[in-house]
């Protein structure tokens, strides 16, 4: 990712962090139960490996988390024995269409992509089964600005969670991950 791009990737979580705290105070001054981190602001002086939210636990999240945002409330219906923490996280179909969905969380600033082997691969196995091969980037990002510059994600905080949209995978040679709102699918 360019320097330029996750200049723009920062501003873009600065402004949603703004929103986010302006949406809290709102709630906190209308007499609504607002959540709070179990951290004091900043990054605490002792974390220890038991704090820090394990990769298989965010996974667990952003499937969760596409499970409850998207698939749910749009109207798919979950094929047996899914979702699942390996991949494909989810098979759905709607309107006679059946999707694949490969998720993977992330945590601010970074934005992970697969590689091409395993792209390719998962493409050729969606078309060979008539599915429509997803890609779904779920972002983490800590509430607290300097744990989010720091890329912690600890158990008991609060965090930002963005979806752009997924990506349909492609079988061509290599593939651009840029997120291209346009270019996103949006059920």
């Amino acid at each position: 990712m360019e320097k330029d791009e996750i200049e723009k990737l920062h501003e873009a979580s600065l402004k949603l962090n703004k929103e986010v705290k302006d949406k809290l105070a709102k709630a906190e001054a209308e007499g609504q139960k607002v959540p709070e981190s179990v951290w004091a602001d900043g990054i605490p002086d002792k974390v220890e490996e038991k704090d820090k939210i394990p990769q298989d636990e965010l996974m667990s999240m952003a499937v969760d988390y596409i499970m409850t945002n998207i698939i749910i409330p749009k109207g798919f219906k979950i094929e047996p024995g899914f979702p699942r923490p390996q991949y494909p996280n989810i098979i759905c179909k709607r309107d006679g269409l059946k999707y694949s969905i490969v998720i993977v969380p992330c945590v601010y600033p970074a934005f992970i992509t697969i590689d091409d082997k395993s792209r390719l691969e998962f493409v050729k196995t969606c078309k060979q089964n008539d599915l429509i091969p997803l890609y779904a980037a779920v972002g983490y990002r800590s509430y607290d600005e300097e744990r989010a510059k720091a890329r912690l994600i600890l158990r008991g905080d609060i965090f930002i969670t963005t979806f752009p949209g997924f990506i349909v995978l492609k079988d061509t040679e290599t593939q651009s991950f840029d997120i291209k709102v346009a270019e996103m699918f949006r059920p």
